[in-house]
This record gives structure tokens, C-alpha cells and sequence, in this order.
């Protein structure tokens, strides 16, 4: 009874040992039905993965620094100065989209450059002052011309965020599309070589499976 028992468990223990095995890769080295088609395309697998890692690390650094040495350089050619506004300024209001500027409106103002010389032009100011009321603007280095305020640093590190998210995604699309590019041709190949295996194979294949009325 004991011996009855033990053979099927023995059975059992060696099944399950079986099952749990792990599956081979088909471009392992130990596959008999591995072919060089599987080689290549598992080698373009990794490398796709390498590419990448590697080269979307580096194209997203060095697009991210480009931008953060852009809008830096920007906020570096600008100056705060103080103007006077030479024309009332309403309120801002949501219509003329002034809500997107941070509240404040176009008007007319002027101030004195870098030489000491008079200026005007317009640039945006906080609404609902009157004339002659002091704002802050921003003008060139020469204090010649105003321009548009630098960008906040907030915006400046999501500008660079953004623009190293696409730079390493377009090295992704290009390593993978390669990749796909390759394995679509490694199947074609593949069934070329199935066809060529086929004609060799099938006129034994048949020849063995005839019956002996065929014969």
C-alpha cells in the first residue's frame, strides 16, 4: 500500500517540477528551434531599449538645458523699471483677455533709459490706476524699449520639463520604430524560409502519410 501510494506521488512531485520549469526564450542558445531571425530580433529588442534609456536621457539633458539657458538669457536681458503712466487705465476685464496677463492692461507710459533719456511707448500695467501714477514695467537693456515681462521661474522649469519629455519621447518613437521596422521585415523572412522548408518537407510528408490504398 505504501508502495502504491509512493510511485504516484513521486509522479506528481516530478510534474509539478516540470510545470514550474521556466520557458526558454526562443532566441536562447539552448532552443533547437531558434533561428537567426530570433537572434536579430531579440538583440533589436534590447537595443531599442538601450537607445532608448541611454539617448533619451541625453536628448532630454540637453534640450532641457537649451531651454532653461533660453528663457534664463531672456530674463537676463531685461530690466525693471519705473514709469509713469501718461493715460488713465481701466480695469481689467475678461473680454479683452486681460485676466491671462495677470490683471494688468495695455497703456501708455513713459520713462527714462539708461542715458537718462526720456522714453514713451506702451506696456502692460496693473489696471485701474490714473495718469500720472508710478508702475513698474520692463524695458531692454538699453532702457530704450519696452518689452514683455521675463517668464516666471515656475514656467521656465515646466518649459523644460516639457521640452525634455518630448525630446527623449522622439528618441523612443525612433528606437522602437526601428525596431518595428526590423521585426516586420524578420517576419517576411521568416516566412519565406517557412515556404522554402515546406516544399523541401512536404512531398516526404506526404509520401509517409498516404495510406496504403494511396500506395
Amino acid at each position: 500500500m505504501g508502495t502504491g501510494l509512493g510511485v504516484p506521488m513521486a509522479a506528481g512531485a516530478g510534474m509539478g517540477r516540470e510545470g514550474h520549469r521556466p520557458v526558454r526564450r526562443l532566441w536562447s542558445r539552448r532552443n533547437p528551434f531558434r533561428r537567426r531571425t530570433d537572434v536579430l530580433e531579440g538583440w533589436a529588442a534590447v537595443g531599442a531599449f538601450a537607445v532608448f534609456v541611454l539617448g533619451g536621457t541625453a536628448a532630454g539633458w540637453a534640450a532641457a538645458s537649451a531651454v532653461h539657458e533660453e528663457l534664463s538669457g531672456r530674463s537676463a536681458e531685461r530690466v525693471r523699471t519705473t514709469a509713469v503712466l501718461l493715460q488713465d487705465t481701466s480695469a481689467p476685464t475678461m473680454l479683452r483677455g486681460d485676466a491671462w496677463s495677470g490683471g494688468k492692461v495695455l497703456a501708455k507710459v513713459g520713462w527714462r533709459d539708461a542715458d537718462g533719456l526720456w522714453q514713451t511707448g506702451r506696456a502692460r500695467v496693473t489696471g485701474g490706476l490714473g495718469e500720472g501714477a508710478k508702475a513698474e514695467i520692463w524695458t531692454d537693456t538699453t532702457g530704450r524699449h519696452a518689452v514683455d515681462p521675463p517668464p516666471p521661474p515656475v514656467d521656465t522649469g515646466v518649459q523644460s520639463a516639457v521640452a525634455a519629455g518630448a525630446a527623449a519621447g522622439a528618441v523612443g518613437c525612433l528606437a522602437f520604430g526601428c525596431r518595428t521596422v526590423l521585426r516586420v521585415r524578420l517576419d517576411r523572412r521568416r516566412a519565406d524560409e517557412w515556404e522554402l522548408d515546406w516544399a523541401r518537407v512536404e512531398p516526404h510528408w506526404r509520401q509517409g502519410s498516404a495510406g496504403p490504398s494511396e500506395r
